[in-house]
């Protein structure tokens, strides 16, 4: 529906002015005409649609973990020195400003709460917000401890937030690297060596064999550059659609398990996020069965994902979570004593805890242990593939001085 604005006189031709949504222009002359209007004026209210563009793409914009973790940590704070909901949210969105994700979805959740909506309720009907905070709140509200549960869920997003940090700062610098060698090669072949070529051609003689391989490639690089950055962007658009498959996912997850070093920092990183997770919603009063199906959610490996949603089933049916993850075989004896003495004490909260620290720790080492690896790799490759490309200069030019000395 579009907001239109309109001026005329009704039937007694007394004037009249206001706004009127409707589909197009002509359905709102025609609404208007058989209101008895006869009008002089109608146009599209522009301040109306700006904020509807702007409300539509808050919502598309993604909560990221570290809003997240700054908003529970917030409205607990201030939930706890006796600030009313609706008053905590409105001063969270007056600091993060209305442009942003969190300041749009916190808008909307003040609107829900003043038409009586209880947080929860209102977080849930916004769909900003993640399932696992909804419920944690839910469980909050119903257990008198909300303050408490915000406080967990600021925690658990503050480290979710830092993984995901040192994960991306670990893979910037090769990415950095690789990417700088990429051009340096290409400008290589593509600008420098077809200079030579002209210079070998002017000689008569036989050109070893990895120069003649050059000079192909540049050739090609020449001749084809424009073709090959289409064929580029066309593989990267074809496997972003493939991976983003089912299948495709899945298939991908798989064989990521099964790298070296990454296998293991991704199946750190999913038993951490898993154990977390539950973690997180046991102590703030959620049911075994819903805690699983979140934790599902939160699963970036498709594998993992499946394997938490058959446990779920295999709980349902009366099973024990320590039976069934030990039958996945995704999971390290550790867990499966800890979780087995959590189980058995009536502390699962508190190993699953203990459990996402220790790997948390880990994950950290590996991380920063895996970037340094690479670095040297990249930079060994990228030195191996310019030294190739200066020996086919430098070959020819050493058998250019023995003609021109003999």
């Amino acid at each position: 529906m579009l907001a239109y604005k309109y001026q005329g006189r009704d039937s007694l031709g007394i004037p009249i002015k206001g706004r009127l949504a409707a589909p197009n222009k002509q359905a709102a002359i025609r609404e208007l005409t058989e209101r008895g209007y006869y009008i002089s004026e109608l146009e599209l209210d522009r301040d109306i649609q700006v904020s509807h563009i702007r409300e539509a793409l808050s919502r598309r914009r993604k909560i990221s973990t570290r809003e997240l973790a700054i908003f529970a940590r917030q409205l607990g704070v201030l939930y706890e020195a006796g600030v009313p909901v609706l008053s905590a949210l409105t001063a969270i969105r007056q600091q993060q400003g209305e442009q942003s994700p969190l300041g749009g979805a916190l808008m909307r959740l003040e609107q829900q709460l003043v038409a009586g909506d209880s947080l929860a309720l209102a977080m849930r009907e916004n769909g900003a917000f993640p399932p696992l905070l909804v419920n944690m709140v839910a469980a909050g509200e119903v257990g008198g401890t909300l303050d408490e549960v915000l406080k967990r869920a600021a925690t658990y997003f503050e480290r979710e937030h830092q993984i995901g940090e040192k994960v991306k700062n670990a893979l910037t610098y090769p990415k950095f690297v690789a990417l700088v060698a990429l051009g340096i090669t290409w400008f290589l072949l593509a600008s420098v060596v077809p200079n030579f070529a002209t210079i070998f051609s002017s000689f008569d003689m036989e050109l070893p064999a990895i120069t003649r391989f050059m000079l192909n490639i540049s050739s090609f690089l020449v001749a084809w550059s424009w073709l090959l950055l289409v064929v580029a962007l066309a593989l990267v658009l074809l496997f972003k659609q493939w991976s983003s498959n089912p299948g495709g996912k899945e298939l991908l997850d798989k064989l990521s398990l099964r790298v070296p070093g990454l296998g293991k920092l991704v199946s750190m990183n999913a038993i951490s996020r898993f154990c977390r997770t539950l973690a997180a919603l046991f102590r703030s009063g959620v049911d075994m069965i819903t805690a699983l199906k979140l934790a599902e959610q939160t699963m970036d490996n498709a594998v993992f994902a499946q394997t938490v949603q058959e446990v779920t089933m295999a709980i349902g049916q009366g099973s024990r979570l320590a039976a069934e993850l030990e039958r996945s075989g995704l999971f390290p004896p550790m867990v499966l004593h800890m979780v087995h003495v959590g189980e058995s004490s009536g502390s699962l909260d508190a190993m699953l805890n203990q459990v996402a620290d220790f790997y948390d720790q880990d994950l950290n080492t590996l991380t920063e242990r895996l970037g340094r690896m690479i670095e040297p790799i990249v930079l060994l490759v990228m030195a191996l593939v310019v030294g190739l490309i200066a020996l086919a200069i430098a070959l020819p030019m050493m058998q250019m001085v023995n003609v021109v000395q003999f």
